[in-house]
């Protein structure tokens, strides 16, 4: 999701009933969801911007302006998506009818192992590589306003797309866009990035996510007992990887995201 929802939120409360948007007039109202319900609530004041969850996955729409659901994306380079893991492809692509997905998967499977080999010059692909432009747009549309791999279709889906800087000087910096909109505007700037994290590197949270991806069985094409590269010192101890942890227990696991060029 991006870093600057409340930023937004912000320069949106300050400037209530200053901005028009084409598809939803002026914005009279600016709300927040209330996680594990349907329900969200009306923010009054910049102070009310506590209410503003930034970092639960399970919501699509980040804010809602005017009673209509709004995912919030920072402009220039920004993802998309971010953490596919192979565990969660086939299920999805099944359930969104997308053309042949066993074979999307084997694909995926294909490159992410020639990239750990060190066969790819880079990590980012074109995704016309791996989908048709059906298929990938609506896998696209799925993964940014109505729902996630992990739990499924959203309480919270998205209606627009709010693209905004990172600091907002004035109202014309802020874009409001439909999917097609969106998509047919970017669609030449989204590749699928194929990243990897390791068991034993010395940051908790990233190890974490490691030791989760590496535990499910339909990760294991994507899970490696050799270690490719190297996560980078941590900010504190300025160390690589995590001592109690043997070296021969060190993995490589990848995971996808869907990336935006600037």
């Amino acid at each position: 999701m991006a870093g600057n929802e409340i930023a937004v939120c912000e320069f949106l409360i300050l400037n209530l009933n200053k901005v028009q948007f084409i598809h939803i007039g002026r914005v009279e109202e600016i709300a927040a969801p209330v996680l594990g319900g349907e329900r969200y609530i009306v923010l009054h004041a910049v102070e009310d911007l506590s209410q503003v969850s930034t970092s639960h996955s399970g919501k699509k729409a980040d804010i809602y302006l005017n009673g209509r659901g709004i995912s919030i994306k920072q402009s220039g380079g920004s993802f998309a998506f971010n953490r596919l893991q192979r565990a969660n492809l086939l299920g999805v692509y099944t359930m969104l009818g997308l053309t042949y997905p066993e074979s999307i998967v084997t694909s995926l499977d294909h490159e992410v192992n020639k990239f750990h080999q060190g066969l790819l010059p880079k990590r980012n692909q074109p995704w016309q590589n791996l989908f048709s432009e059906e298929d990938f747009k609506t896998l696209i549309q799925f993964l940014i306003l109505k729902g996630s791999p992990n739990l499924g279709i959203s309480s919270h889906p998205a209606e627009f797309i709010l693209e905004a800087p990172q600091t907002i000087a004035e109202a014309d910096e802020l874009l409001l866009w439909t999917f097609e909109e969106y998509f047919e505007q970017y669609k030449s700037k989204l590749e699928v990035a194929i990243r990897r994290q390791w068991v034993g590197q010395e940051s908790d949270s990233e190890h974490s996510r490691a030791v989760g991806i590496a535990s499910k069985s339909e990760n294991l094409p994507w899970v490696f007992d050799d270690v490719v590269g190297q996560p980078k010192p941590h900010k504190t101890t300025q160390k690589r990887w995590r001592d109690g942890l043997l070296e021969a227990d060190r993995k490589t696991v990848y995971f996808l995201m869907i990336e935006k060029k600037k």
